[in-house]
């Protein structure tokens, strides 16, 4: 982008705007405007473009016509601009860009995604055991930590304990594994029912009489061995060839009266069938079980349960302690994948001692972000200390930075919320709080190495003066940034209403081709080049010299007058000549160029003397005054000169007005007008006497007057920025009315 072209109507306050900005030489270029000129219509249309938003005219609704583009006619897009309001506290976007080591990153995530993908396989795995497709939302970790009593964070651990309880004989469970079906056997009703009142004590009173009976069996044991071990024996020995290599089992009964002897499968099935029909077809357990059955037939949301009862019947012992039996069906469940588990868990006991040697690495890591907060605290004062909390968290889990914050002063150092830190900061240090936004997106832009156009906002109010002149170095420095091609990255447009940064910036940075002052014609806003960014006295100076012009010999009385005060002091006979030339007094219309020029002379051009008077020595000042004020035209122009000339023309119009009319209408007018010409303060003095004598109509406009021109007359507060801001059409406007009065 080699230039910036503006092209706008109706976009917020703006009326109008056609304006071109060259980037090919200086790729910064600063805007000064007045307050209610354009500063803030015109950040706003660029926040707009940034956040893809249209542009509006919110008063009258108008249409907006938007046309923002570089040399070659294509639109800047949202994502060229940069925007930033130092008063934007929470526009953090993107700061974990700042902190990604790209190598720590990538091995850290990769560790994370080998693991993830195998303990998802797992999950899918188990799944499928528990009876669920593979489109359920069952939520296998969930569940299972819910089941265990355990938290997101003991995952793992978790998966551990059930590694360590797959041979464990007192986890047996009863069910095959193709008979596992999780819905079913922990359906949210049929657990609300086996909780309940009859329900549970028929589950208890069952569970009595199993185990009583499993005692009086010759070949199960209570707690030791029942029909579910044997049948899990028997599948174990079968599977492994035991009875295919001719191999015999021995069964002794407890009490020793007897003992069998199983040459194959389907012989030690056959007893564990007649040994667990022996319990389960007993009346007692018959009548019992059919108590709970008809329970669990009542209810439409058991059924499906009450179904797997009827060939499951040897299950209705495990519901005595419900939360151990779920345990027993995921220790099942994760039998069926074994080899799995105990490849995940390794991969992850590995991953441990990687991942924390690679958190050690992002916790002790220079970052670009670190180097951000370095830049800020180098280049910035302020009494507060901002430090990073989570480092690692935000290199490597991508997290959003967050900070800790340290208030200092002369009682030491205290760790603060920032809520409680900007309570205690005054403006200044608030906004070099906001500061560190812009340093944050700065460094992001430049790390994307994508070319931008910065729209810096007002960057500098409210600051102290160390701190602005850091913000101006700091741009300075951003403006030299450049990519790997050593191409600069950004263009960067200053927008401000503070003079003083205006010139500061433009005679270090911007030069004067690149230095803009704004201002409204007929609502058309339109940028002059280059006004102002020097000593002005010694332009004009030069001029008086060399390129003479009555407008700038006008302009510099105040400036000579002020000089006349410092140097001699204001009862100097020439101090008190130029008085009379900016405050109507009995000899200002009698004042010539030739005693101007004398003035000049003796106390400003004292190597080589101005000669403007020459030619016209006895021409009158205040008529050279009335005449030029005639010529300004009534167009919004910055031209200090022609406000200056403005404020002394209505100025001494008022004070004539004044005069003339308390002398007609007082008996002791004269009076009045001689005492106040004897004192200082004349102005004021005239207009009090004024109000208090005659206090006509006119006093609205004398008021005015008596508001608007002294500190422009003056050159006070920095000399220029109350003239600045002061509109050249409400000045000849002005003019306009007291003229009317005489």
């Amino acid at each position: 982008m080699d230039e910036l072209k503006l092209e706008l109507k109706n976009c917020y306050g703006i009326q109008e705007m056609d304006a071109q900005i060259d980037f090919s030489n200086n790729n910064v270029a600063i805007i000064y405007a007045p307050n209610g000129t354009m500063k803030s219509s015109l950040a706003k249309t660029f926040i707009a473009l940034r956040d893809d938003i249209p542009v509006e005219e919110q008063i009258f609704g108008y249409k907006s016509e938007c046309c923002i583009t570089d040399e070659n006619g294509v639109d800047v897009s949202e994502k060229e601009i940069i925007v930033i309001n130092p008063f934007e506290e929470n526009g953090f976007e993107d700061q974990g860009l700042l902190m990604a080591n790209d190598t720590l990153r990538k091995k850290y995530l990769n560790i994370h995604k080998s693991i993830e993908e195998k303990k998802e396989a797992l999950y899918a795995q188990i799944k499928n055991a528990l009876g669920y497709s593979s489109r359920s939302g069952f939520d296998v970790k969930k569940t299972m930590l819910s089941d265990w009593c355990m938290n997101s964070t003991e995952e793992y651990a978790c998966l551990s304990e059930i590694k360590g309880l797959l041979s464990n004989k007192s986890m047996a469970c009863t069910l095959k594994e193709e008979e596992l079906d999780y819905g079913v056997l922990f359906n949210d009703k049929v657990i609300a029912m086996l909780k309940a009142g009859n329900t549970s004590e028929l589950i208890a009173e069952y569970e009595k009489k199993y185990r009583e009976l499993v005692d009086k069996s010759l070949y199960m044991q209570q707690g030791i061995i029942d029909h579910n071990n044997y049948g899990n024996i028997s599948d174990s020995l079968n599977s492994n060839g035991f009875f295919a290599a001719n191999n015999e089992v021995i069964l002794k009964a407890k009490d020793g009266s007897s003992k069998i002897t199983v040459k194959e499968q389907k012989q030690l099935n056959d007893l564990i069938k007649k040994e667990k029909e022996q319990v389960l077809n007993t009346k007692e357990i018959k009548d019992i079980f059919e108590k709970i059955n008809k329970a669990f037939a009542k209810n439409k949301d058991t059924q499906a349960f009450n179904s797997f009862l009827q060939t499951h019947q040897d299950i209705v012992p495990e519901y005595k302690n419900i939360d151990l039996f779920k345990k027993k069906v995921w220790v099942k469940a994760f039998g069926t994948c074994e080899a799995s588990l105990a490849e995940l868990l390794k991969e992850y006991d590995k991953a441990q001692f990687d991942l924390k040697t690679i958190r050690t690495a992002a916790q002790n890591e220079v970052t670009d972000w670190m180097k951000a907060l370095e830049l800020f605290k180098e280049r910035f004062y302020v009494p507060f200390m901002i430090e990073p909390s989570n480092q690692a968290d935000v290199i490597l889990n991508m997290d959003l930075p967050s900070f800790k914050y340290t208030f200092s002063d002369s009682r030491g150092d205290k760790e603060v919320t920032k809520e409680n830190l900007l309570n205690v900061l005054s403006t200044g240090e608030r906004r070099a709080y906001y500061i560190l936004n812009m340093v944050f997106q700065i460094l992001v832009a430049k790390k994307k190495e994508q070319e931008c156009l910065i729209v810096l906002d007002d960057i500098s109010e409210s600051f102290d003066y160390k701190n602005k002149y850091a913000i101006i170095e700091y741009i300075k420095d951003i403006s030299e940034y450049t990519d790997h091609n050593d191409e600069k990255l950004f263009k960067i447009l200053l927008l401000t209403h503070n003079f003083d940064f205006y010139r500061t910036v433009a005679s270090r940075i911007t030069k004067r081709g690149n230095s803009f002052i704004a201002f409204s014609d007929c609502g058309t806003i339109k940028l002059e080049k280059g006004h102002y960014t020097k000593n002005i006295f010694g332009n004009y100076k030069d001029r008086l010299i060399n390129a003479y012009s009555d407008k700038v010999m006008l302009a510099s009385i105040p400036f000579v007058r002020n000089l006349i005060e410092y140097t001699e002091g204001e009862d100097h006979p020439d101090y008190l000549l130029l008085t009379n030339v900016l405050h109507y007094k009995p000899d200002t219309e009698t004042i010539t160029l030739e005693q101007i020029q004398k003035v000049f002379n003796a106390h400003w051009f004292r190597n080589e003397k101005t000669t403007f008077a020459l030619g016209r020595e006895r021409e009158k000042v205040y008529d050279v005054i009335m005449s030029e004020v005639e010529d300004i035209q009534d167009v919004e122009k910055l031209e200090i000169e022609s406000k200056l000339i403005l404020s002394m023309a209505i100025r001494l119009k008022a004070e004539v007005y004044m005069k003339n009319k308390m002398i007609a209408n007082l008996p002791d007018g004269q009076e009045i007008v001689d005492e106040i010409y004897s004192k200082r303060n004349q102005s004021a003095r005239m207009l009090k006497a004024y109000k208090q004598h005659i206090n006509d109509s006119a006093v609205n406009t004398l008021e005015l007057v008596a508001m608007l021109t002294p500190e422009n007359i003056h050159l006070n507060s920095f000399m220029f920025e109350p003239i600045l801001d002061m509109s050249l059409k409400h000045l000849h406007g002005l003019y306009k009315n007291v003229k009317s009065l005489v």
